[in-house]
């Protein structure tokens, strides 16, 4: 009996599944080659304790190592986030329009408007259509004033060109080239030169560019630089930073265009190549630490008048041909052939004006003005004079005055002392631009001592083209 019921309590064991693992239910839906996370962190840890020295284990281990991606840095640039200068400028001075079809010039004065010659410099740029309204800014910081560092006029002089300085006194300073026909004294173009401040300009012989200088901005990290630039189309044709200091002038003559640095070291007058400023310059000695340019009448030579000598150089070979010893205690700010290679004339602000005839020399003016230039129709020069700002007129070679006048006292009356003067022989009027912005025509009345003028433009006033 107790074997029957021993034998039956085995079979029942064996049909309940007794003695047996428990199967590991599956979810319908699921991968069954994962096995649940918890047992898998349960093997792992296991597998950790009793393998712990195990050279294999600690192999695959560094390769896993490798396989993580390491933390990349970089660094910051912190120029972007640094705010560039701007040059402040508001060109309210300026007005463009198209002008019309049968729309005709006008002028206050009929003599001023003369017709431009198609084979002259003005008359070779092309019609753009644009009517080009421009007035000097007058800046109100300090003493107020106009900015307008230089002017220069096309061989011909049937162009002239105006530098005006945008931007403020502390800068960053940017330039605009404003170019006049000055047979109708319409603007033929305006050039914007926004990070550039450009105090010196020249047209370049027999080409139609001109060369300009711009000056070192530490601001704007814009360094000296020697510009070419078209009178058409404007831009920057070529450059040149060959030069890393101050320069006092800059000419054209021949195949060359001409520049005079400040220094005291030899070979301080840079020749550069006309067509290609960018290639290195020829340079020639000097012995002056500065001064300025001038051309003789047959462009044949050229002159650099310094705070020693007057160096006449050839404008071919650029050999140096004489020497003349200045010997007047300054720096010329102004230089020019008086209608021979071998007359000169020099000036400086408060300083007396001397004349060099065979280098002979003589006193003609006590104390100078700001400009200094050649009348070659009349065979005279003028000057301006320190007192009142008088215009003087001599003789060459004998220096006797035969004329004056004092232009705030020629009706319509202005302010202010000359900044450019020249003489325009198709006009056959002295052109100047003074320190208040006015341009303005000077001419003598015909069998008398008063003189007449002619406002083209003025920074008091409004537009009158």
């Amino acid at each position: 009996m107790v074997v029957y019921f021993f034998a039956v309590s085995v079979c029942l064991s064996l049909l309940c599944g007794c003695g047996e693992k428990d199967a590991v239910a599956t979810p319908s839906g699921k991968d069954n080659s994962v096995p649940h996370p918890e047992k898998r962190i349960d093997v792992l840890e296991s597998v950790g304790q009793s393998d712990m020295s195990s050279p294999a284990k600690q192999t695959k281990q560094s390769a896993g190592d490798s396989d993580f991606a390491k933390p990349v840095f970089q660094l910051k640039n912190w120029d972007k986030d640094v705010k560039k200068p701007e040059v402040a400028d508001e060109p309210s001075n300026i007005v463009r329009e198209m002008r019309a079809a049968d729309e005709k010039d006008t002028f206050d004065d009929l003599e001023m408007a003369l017709k431009t010659p198609p084979e002259c410099l003005a008359g070779k740029i092309p019609s753009n259509n644009e009517k080009i309204l421009w007035i000097p800014k007058w800046s109100f910081e300090g003493v107020g004033g106009v900015s307008l560092p230089d002017f220069s006029l096309s061989q011909d002089k049937s162009i002239l060109a105006v530098i005006e300085i945008t931007g403020t006194r502390e800068g960053p300073n940017g330039s605009r080239i404003i170019l006049f026909n000055t047979y109708d004294w319409h603007i033929l173009r305006i050039h914007e030169f926004p990070e550039n401040k450009i105090t010196k300009l020249c047209f370049i012989s027999e080409r139609n560019r001109m060369a300009l200088w711009s000056e070192k901005q530490n601001s704007t990290k814009k360094p000296y630089e020697l510009i070419v630039t078209g009178i058409d189309k404007g831009g920057i044709k070529s450059s040149s930073h060959e030069i890393r200091t101050a320069i006092t002038d800059i000419a054209s003559v021949g195949d060359h265009v001409l520049v005079k640095s400040m220094a005291d070291t030899p070979e301080n007058i840079y020749c550069f190549d006309s067509d290609d400023i960018s290639k290195p310059a020829r340079r020639l000695d000097s012995s002056n630490s500065g001064g300025v340019f001038a051309i003789s009448p047959d462009k044949t030579r050229f002159a650099l008048a310094g705070n020693k000598n007057i160096e006449i150089f050839e404008s071919t070979g650029l050999s140096l041909i004489k020497k003349i010893e200045v010997d007047v205690n300054y720096t010329p700010e102004n230089a020019v052939f008086a209608g021979r290679n071998d007359w000169f004339a020099i000036s400086a602000y408060n300083k007396p004006a001397f004349f060099f005839k065979d280098a002979v020399r003589k006193q003609f003016c006590d104390l100078s003005g700001h400009t200094l230039n050649y009348n070659s129709q009349d065979k005279v020069l003028f000057i301006e004079k320190y007192l009142n700002n008088q215009i003087s007129i001599f003789e060459v070679p004998d220096l006797s005055e035969v004329s004056d006048f004092i232009p705030a006292n020629v009706n319509p009356k202005t302010k202010g002392y000359a900044l450019f003067t020249d003489y325009l022989e198709h006009q056959n009027k002295y052109a100047m631009m003074d320190s208040y912005g006015n341009l303005c025509l000077y001419a003598k009345y015909l069998k008398s001592k008063k003189w007449k003028k002619k406002i083209i433009l003025s920074s008091k006033k409004e537009f009158q083209l």
